[in-house]
């Protein structure tokens, strides 16, 4: 089966995450908080495995490149929302709802790279299709189904930590690629790294453009949301 943009399963695959939250909300959602506790740490499993499983992939077919390092934004996005609920830090909850839900479901309203894959079932486009689904169903279980009490201080914490994973993820990857597969992997869609700077301002490029505007980026859109819960 191949994939095709805008196609019924493309549709389908849009709302499935919608759909999967919306059933596991309405059927845990008269439970103990201890059985949504279980659910979300089983969800967090799941998101981290689905990486995992990826990047082993990957590296089998490929030996060591840099797709293998998980610094592109839907990657970390795996990592922060499994972390969140298996851990259930409160911070990592509001940077799984604030910054990487949207990437995520962007990812798959935009999926043109499963387009570029012979059949959807291999371990590449699965882990894409489910990775995705994953991290939109862990931001939002977080926020709607264990509703945490945030306070200001879990925000700070919230952007200090966007700010130092975009910053060092931009730094990793425009060193990275000189010495892995030379292909130049942009860590969120909005950044796009500059070549060809002096070490200086490439320092001021990657702490000023990318992390000050990860962080406009982060409040532009989210911080009507974040004030519901602070």
């Amino acid at each position: 089966m191949k994939f095709e943009m805008w196609s019924i399963w493309h549709i389908l695959y849009i709302l499935s995450s919608l759909i999967i939250f919306t059933i596991i909300y309405f059927a845990i959602r008269n439970h103990s908080d201890k059985v949504k506790i279980i659910v979300g740490f089983v969800l967090g499993v799941l998101s981290v495995a689905i990486l995992i499983i990826r990047n082993i992939d990957i590296f089998i077919r490929n030996g060591m490149d840099l797709e293998v390092i998980p610094l592109q934004v839907c990657h970390i996005g795996s990592l922060v929302a499994g972390f969140a609920l298996i851990f259930k830090k409160k911070w990592l909850l509001l940077t799984s709802f604030c910054f990487n839900l949207v990437p995520a479901f962007l990812a798959m309203v935009f999926a043109d790279s499963l387009a570029n894959y012979d059949t959807l079932w291999a371990i590449r486009p699965q882990t894409y299709v489910w990775g995705h689904i994953l991290i939109v169903v862990c931001a939002l279980y977080g926020i709607l189904v264990l509703r945490p009490k945030f306070n200001k201080y879990d925000l700070i914490k919230a952007l200090v930590f966007v700010f130092i994973m975009c910053v060092a993820a931009s730094y990793a990857i425009h060193y990275l690629e000189n010495y892995l597969t030379g292909v130049l992997i942009i860590f969120i869609y909005l950044i796009i790294m500059v070549p060809h700077l002096s070490f200086c301002m490439m320092f001021y490029h990657h702490l000023f453009m990318v992390g000050l505007r990860s962080i406009g980026f982060m409040l532009l859109l989210y911080l009507p949301f974040l004030l519901l819960f602070l």
